[in-house]
């Protein structure tokens, strides 16, 4: 009796082309990122990233259309950072308040680390509009789904949605003004603050229906 095996042929080794098209993209992200750091978005060119990428200006527009979008996806490459080392650091805490004031320690160490690049991000004018827009989209969805387990496992008698809207528009808010300077609050203090706004602390559970 013949017994048949299902053999899967060996993944191809990476091709050439797509691990140079790879490292040109990865050093045109870390030229963007320490230009716009060091210079605000405005003042930075698509020549002069390409430029200090080490790679001809037509090699930037085939990775991307302009600066904008390339910010875009440094802002995007950090927010999703922060989300894993907030989520690194909360694993295996079960009490909720706990949990918020480990997130909250991250985002502020983040800032601390990557505090350049928050001010460009935040700095006000019509080519950052987006971006604010793009950070406060992406960390109000994560919230919300937060407060959602939290609505369901508590009662709490608050909607996840509205409340997620205006979390996120505070921490915002927060931390571009203390990027700004951070001597105008202590690293604890900024923490302790937000903890204490968390609107799932300020929330009650729903009373049962018919209740005064």
């Amino acid at each position: 009796m013949s017994v048949s095996h299902d053999v899967q042929s060996p993944s191809p080794p990476p091709n050439g082309n797509t691990s140079r098209r790879t490292e040109t993209r990865r050093r045109l992200l870390e030229a963007g990122t320490a230009l716009f750091a060091a210079e605000g978005l405005h003042a930075v060119t698509s020549a002069r990233i390409a430029q200090h990428a080490g790679v001809a200006t037509g090699t930037f527009y085939l990775h991307f259309s302009d600066k904008h979008v390339l910010f875009e996806e440094i802002v995007s490459v950090a927010l999703a950072d922060l989300r894993s080392r907030q989520d690194s650091a909360a694993a295996g805490i079960q009490a909720p308040a706990e949990v918020l004031r480990v997130r909250l320690e991250e985002l502020v160490r983040f800032t601390e680390e990557n505090r350049e690049l928050i001010l460009v991000a935040f700095a006000r004018g019509p080519e950052s509009g987006p971006i604010t827009q793009l950070i406060h989209d992406r960390v109000a969805t994560d919230i919300e789904e937060r407060l959602r387990r939290r609505v369901a496992a508590e009662g709490l008698a608050i909607h996840p949605g509205v409340a997620a809207q205006s979390r996120a528009a505070t921490l915002i808010r927060v931390i571009a003004w203390w990027a700004e300077d951070p001597t105008r609050a202590s690293r604890e203090d900024v923490v302790e603050t937000l903890l204490l706004l968390e609107p799932g602390r300020q929330a009650s559970p729903k009373a049962p229906d018919g209740a005064l």
